[in-house]
């Protein structure tokens, strides 16, 4: 049960923009989700498991591609997403059977990468803040975000980068540079 959003929801939801697409979002505009956690959202503490915001994330990241039609485009020219970094914060538990909004938000982008901020919000406030930074490739590999961005939202440029977010990129960096 616990990749069913990665082998079903989120092949459905890709397949659905084709036939009744999402309403549409600009693309720096924040994304809002209403979701639930269920029985197999959790662990021996009766609440979401750790690992289950990652794939709640990753669902809810397809859900802003989808309204920002990036989805569309991405699909269209075969770019493969993958995900360079994740980092979360957990600052209060989510029970089982409580309702959470889920926001997700397109921060900024560089030469090769996308920064993504998601923050759950539950019934006693903020639950959780991830940031992923990630990338599009086709076979020639690195696809620039400035040209992706392009293609949905022709004119708009990266805002600047949020300064605590350009130090947690300098770690990644740092980190893979040093081994």
């Amino acid at each position: 049960m616990s990749h069913f959003i990665s082998f079903v929801r989120i092949p459905a939801l890709a397949a659905r923009q084709f036939v009744k697409p999402l309403p549409r979002l600009h693309v720096l505009a924040e994304d809002r989700m209403r979701l639930r956690v269920l029985p197999n959202d959790i662990d021996l503490n009766l609440h979401m498991n750790n690992a289950r915001y990652l794939s709640v994330m990753d669902y809810a990241r397809t859900h802003l591609l989808a309204r920002t039609r990036l989805l569309e485009h991405m699909l269209r020219s075969r770019w493969q997403p993958l995900v360079g970094a994740t980092w979360i914060t957990y600052r209060r538990s989510l029970p089982l059977f409580s309702d959470f909004v889920l926001n997700s938000r397109l921060v900024c982008w560089d030469e090769r990468w996308f920064y993504i901020e998601q923050t759950f919000n539950g019934n006693r406030g903020l639950a959780a803040v991830g940031w992923v930074k990630g990338m599009l490739r086709d076979g020639a590999g690195t696809v620039q975000p400035q040209t992706v961005i392009q293609r949905i939202e022709p004119g708009v440029t990266s805002p600047p980068m949020p300064e605590d977010m350009a130090a947690w990129n300098e770690l990644t960096r740092n980190q893979l540079n040093g081994r």
